[in-house]
């Protein structure tokens, strides 16, 4: 929406470019006082707990893996948090949507966190799974073909 009382929504485009990795589009929808700031980070159940800033009205690309992305006031206080399964050649969108109303009787919509769309966490394991068999495979035909 452009404002509280209004019905009318605002509009902004992006071609995503053709690259293998994932694309993330980082949109403010978020109609309020409240800042935020927003961070991608390692899932909480990676070996790494690597953390980097995103910038609204931003594209960034990142490598398959799974991912949290969170929300924070300004003095570090989570906000919110959804989490992203980043698989190669995908594009999503990260929007940070809400509205906070001062001073009129109408319903405020909290502040959120949407990932669109959810890749399959599965599809990110069977292609580590998949990757571990093609190198026993290669070394497997190089046994056969040495003896042939």
């Amino acid at each position: 929406r452009q404002s509280p009382s209004s019905t009318a929504v605002a509009f902004e485009s992006h071609i995503f470019a053709n690259l293998v990795n994932a694309q993330i589009a980082v949109i403010d929808a978020y109609k309020g006082r409240q800042q935020a700031e927003l961070r991608i980070q390692d899932g909480s159940t990676a070996k790494t707990s690597r953390s980097e800033a995103l910038q609204f009205d931003n594209v960034v690309a990142v490598n398959p893996g799974f991912y949290e992305v969170v929300a924070e006031d300004l003095s570090g206080n989570m906000l919110a948090r959804q989490e992203l399964v980043a698989l190669n050649r995908e594009s999503y969108l990260v929007l940070r949507v809400g509205m906070e109303l001062v001073g009129t009787e109408n319903e405020e919509f909290p502040q959120e966190l949407l990932v669109f769309p959810r890749s399959d966490p599965k599809v990110l394991l069977e292609g580590a799974a998949w990757s571990v068999k093609i190198p026993t495979a290669t070394l497997l035909l190089c046994l056969v073909a040495a003896f042939v």
